[in-house]
């Protein structure tokens, strides 16, 4: 296959719209992590067109064509990963240096979206600080390259009519999968391979259809501007909560697949634009640049006590810089044989420093970051990242049992009488519910869904599922007199859109939708006989609490973890209106900050232990403080 420059400007639109939604440069870049449904679009047109050819030549051969992919792909991946464990070393504390060592391990064998399936939601609050995240992406391809072409090979060997409608099958499978387990396994759907594959198939199948054609027409020439819309629709339309990759992947694949189609009209106005000679030199330093980004904008984040625009275009340029070098001084001379042009000095070398740095990541991980690098202070001030409730407590966000099968709060045996019902904060909250109950001599259970708040309607799809069965499971079980609502309730606030039944709410319509909605949960449990104690949020530290503090010991920084309460009441003014409706309908409405904020300023520090693990979520340390503040408001009311 012919070199096709437009196909590298396709290259530069999709990390372009990659880099632009990571580094938050613009508004409209909310949904630029379609940029990786187009990479997939490419590459399983231009991988099927390589298989194609040596299958009908016969000189396939699948150790020479993974030896080609490890020669083009590898050297760009291991250089990343040696400049993040170098960089590492001097710029992370000894958590997030753990978390990168064992994320390079995966990286490497290619297997990390599988870590990620378990671990990490990308679209969560946590998922801006990993540090190889965008890793995901390069093991599905991988995995890929690895059963596309021997399912290809075996095909052709046997039946080689067979070989497209295979194809076309295992696409249409794929997409099957995608769309019904992306509403409900959205991490499995999002991460893995079987549910991905279709989007590297849409290309294969173009590639298989075109093979040893030629692609002639003036229709050609309309392709490329619908390919261009198709794409640019989805970044305006899509945002954080769209469901990928389900039926809305379709829009930014077909638009790739239109631009790549349109392509083979070389005097077309999009094919000009698209081999114009910046977009060309983007798109080939596009695979090192989607590499070092993302580690480069988590060491500019860290490292900055605000991560301004400044900071994040410095990021965005710093990434270019970084990935030119990789690109001119180590990919292009080992694609070009300047050295290590045999194929036994080339394994070798990969070998060897492949296995240097699993030995150094493996040694970096099991020591727990090489903690040592710090002061003794700095490592004890880390362990309250961990200071969480009972670890068994996990394994309670079901909403599927009897109220007695959750997880159990306060006197064992009693009638479960209050449920507190929440996400992550109400996890965190439990120990100090636990032991208020006790004191209070009753039983209650713990409902909660990280990342969902306890509110009917709101939010992706599997938390309003998940909602929705907790409060029908409230109102079916008699036992239960009090329900305890516990949430950031940041995503009832004007910071983004967010999802409300079937439709994205833009960011300055969410707090009017948010009340109405969160009335409706309030109205409905009132109705059902229960009594609403609502727990107001707490407020936000300005950064993670333990990290700063041990930054600013180990950096020598003077970082602030505290803020003013009014900026706390600022904050959470848009939806005050929706918490005042508490009591007026005969519910409690408490807050757990007053001992906090006394003086106009809310802190994070109380007798000189951090009061949250992270930004807000309470440490455990202070439990019984806050089971204290508890029967103090209860009592009050």
């Amino acid at each position: 296959m012919r070199y096709r420059a437009d196909i590298d400007g396709l290259r530069a639109l999709a990390i372009l719209l990659v880099l632009i939604f990571h580094f938050d440069l613009f508004a409209l870049g909310k949904a630029g992590f379609i940029g990786v449904d187009v990479f997939f679009v490419i590459s399983g047109f231009l991988i099927t067109a390589i298989i194609r050819k040596d299958l009908e030549s016969g000189e396939f051969r699948f150790g020479t064509f993974l030896y080609r992919r490890v020669r083009r792909l590898y050297p760009a991946l291991l250089a990343t990963l040696v400049f993040a464990l170098v960089a590492g070393s001097f710029l992370l504390l000894p958590h997030r240096f753990e978390e990168l060592a064992t994320q390079t391990l995966y990286s490497l064998l290619y297997v990390i979206n599988f870590y990620f399936w378990q671990n990490v939601n990308y679209f969560g609050l946590q998922a801006g600080s990993v540090p190889l995240l965008h890793m995901w992406s390069l093991a599905v391809e991988e995995q890929f390259y690895f059963f596309f072409p021997l399912v290809c090979w075996g095909i052709w060997r046997w039946m080689p009519k067979l070989l497209f409608p295979t194809v076309v099958v295992g696409m249409l499978l794929s997409f099957v999968l995608g769309v019904f387990l992306t509403p409900q396994k959205p991490e499995l759907a999002f991460y893995l391979l079987p549910t991905r594959a279709w989007e590297l198939m849409v290309g294969s199948v173009m590639a298989l259809m075109l093979f040893n054609k030629k692609v002639t027409g003036a229709w050609l020439h309309i392709m490329g501007p619908i390919g261009l819309l198709l794409v640019l629709a989805s970044v305006v339309f899509y945002g954080p909560l769209t469901q990928i990759p389900g039926w809305f992947a379709l829009l930014p694949c077909l638009g790739a697949l239109a631009l790549i189609l349109g392509g083979f009209a070389t005097e077309a106005p999009v094919t000009r634009l698209m081999s114009t000679s910046l977009l060309v030199w983007i798109g080939k330093v596009s695979y090192p640049l989607y590499l070092v980004h993302w580690p480069i904008l988590i060491f500019v984040q860290e490292h900055t006590i605000e991560f301004t625009l400044q900071w994040r275009i410095f990021g965005f340029l710093l990434s270019f810089l970084v990935a030119a070098l990789i690109y001119y001084v180590i990919e292009v001379p080992l694609r070009h044989g300047k050295f290590l042009a045999g194929a036994k000095a080339y394994v070798g070398s990969v070998i060897g420093v492949s296995t240097l740095t699993i030995v150094a990541s493996f040694w970096i991980a099991n020591s727990g970051g090489l903690p040592g690098r710090f002061d003794p202070e700095v490592n004890t001030i880390l362990t309250y990242i961990d200071d969480t409730p009972p670890a068994q407590d996990r394994n309670c966000n079901r909403a599927t049992q009897t109220v007695a099968g959750l997880c159990p709060l306060g006197v064992e045996g009693a009638p479960r009488e209050v449920v507190l019902l929440g996400d992550s904060h109400a996890f965190a909250l439990s120990e100090a519910v636990d032991l208020w109950l006790q004191e209070e001599g009753k039983g209650g259970a713990l409902l909660f869904h990280p990342g969902c708040m306890p509110v009917l309607g709101a939010g992706r799809t599997a938390c309003q599922t998940a909602v929705e069965q907790d409060i029908a499971l409230i109102e079916r079980s008699p036992e239960i007199t009090d329900v305890m609502l516990v949430s950031i309730f940041r995503q009832g606030l004007p910071d983004s859109g967010n999802k409300y039944g079937d439709r994205w709410v833009p960011a300055e319509e969410v707090p009017e939708v948010f009340t109405i909605q969160f009335i409706k949960t309030v109205e409905r449990l009132k109705q059902a006989g229960k009594h609403i104690i609502l727990v107001e949020p707490l407020f936000s530290a300005p950064r993670m609490v333990p990290a700063t503090l041990a930054g600013n010991l180990a950096f020598d920084r003077n970082w602030p973890v505290d803020i003013s309460l009014q900026s706390h009441i600022d904050t959470f003014a848009p939806i005050k209106p929706a918490f005042d409706v508490v009591p007026e309908l005969g519910g409690d409405r408490i807050s757990l900050i007053d001992p906090f904020c006394a003086d106009g300023t809310c802190r994070a520090v109380v007798d000189g232990h951090p009061l949250f693990r992270d930004r807000n979520h309470i440490a455990q340390t202070h439990s019984k403080r806050f089971a204290t503040i508890l029967s103090q408001q209860l009592s009050a009311d």
